[in-house]
């Protein structure tokens, strides 16, 4: 198969309706009668749960007021945020004129700019001042080259531009030691990968990542009850309308170490702190006969540790 760029671009910008039919983490724990949160120890949201733990891990965080938020879904994360702190002062940034518009109604109860536009290609300035961005299970809509050949990290590899896609796979990969694959054939998070280096380069304080990983794994207690796909190359997700990746979170890693970022990486389910029980154990020993709710759980406890989170602090 040649090589293409997987692009979300054209989707979210004209034709998504709707995240329903999309459980991600933050919005399976949203309704308050999820039946997520009763497998946690405090059943709050998800986005009272990131904030308290962002607060905890890195303290001057609880004094950081301008925060950015690029890819903000329905906005639910940043009212959380507000509700937790009222003295932020949001900008909110879309790609999706539907997603930003759903955001503003979330939240229309609190001053925040909003903005829309691709944070590829906006103006550095727009960070100038920012404290904190958060990057929350978006970056898989980045754009990802599928199917690169391994030939290009060769040294007689010779690009026709410095701005086609494999020249700057090959720059990033030289420049930050980024390893060769074992394959004749590797997927990478190209558009990922740039916004962090972006960031990095605009030396945003603080910024917190978080994304369905390649390289995720289990403690060993769930091993034997959870599947978890993974690979050394993101992987395909087919999607309604579209094809997201997963992330191969070292390569954002050891992006933001070469520009002098110290990197706190772990599952999501170090946040949110699971509740462990004879309830528990009976979910997930039942899977033959399991109804919808306890697949919903299972799904979920599998999701707490496939995602993961980085956190970059300068």
């Amino acid at each position: 198969m040649p090589f293409t760029l997987n692009s979300t671009v054209d989707y979210h910008k004209s034709k998504l309706e709707t995240l329903g039919w999309e459980l991600t983490v933050s919005n399976a724990l949203y309704p308050q009668d999820s039946p997520c949160r009763s497998i946690l120890n405090d059943p709050s949201s998800y986005g009272r749960h990131l904030y308290e733990f962002l607060i905890s891990v890195v303290p001057p965080l609880a004094k950081v007021d301008r925060i950015m938020e690029i890819g903000g879904g329905y906005g639910y994360l940043m009212r959380d945020f507000l509700e937790c702190n009222p003295g932020l002062k949001p900008f909110m940034m879309d790609i999706s004129p539907f997603l930003l518009q759903k955001q503003e109604e979330t939240l229309k109860d609190f001053e925040v700019i909003f903005r829309e536009g691709n944070f590829l290609e906006c103006d550095d300035a727009l960070l100038e001042g920012i404290e904190l961005v958060v990057m929350n299970e978006i970056l898989g809509d980045f754009p990802t080259a599928v199917d690169v050949p391994a030939d290009i990290l060769s040294p007689d590899f010779l690009p026709d531009s410095p701005e086609e896609p494999l020249h700057r796979i090959r720059r990033l990969y030289d420049l930050y030691a980024l390893g060769r694959p074992q394959t004749r054939t590797f997927n990478f998070n190209l558009g990922a990968v740039e916004a962090v280096e972006k960031l990095c380069k605009a030396g945003v304080p603080a910024i917190f990542l978080g994304e369905h990983s390649c390289e995720a794994s289990l403690p060993e207690h769930f091993a034997r009850y959870i599947h978890l796909e993974t690979a050394d190359s993101p992987q395909r997700i087919a999607l309604k309308g579209h094809d997201e990746y997963t992330i191969k979170m070292s390569h954002l890693q050891q992006v933001a170490e070469a520009l002098q970022y110290r990197v706190l990486r772990g599952p999501f389910a170090d946040f949110l702190d699971i509740r462990y029980s004879d309830s528990l154990l009976s979910i997930l020993t039942s899977t033959d006969d399991a109804d919808d709710r306890q697949e919903i759980l299972v799904h979920f406890l599998g999701d707490l540790f496939q995602y993961e989170y980085l956190i970059l602090v300068r």
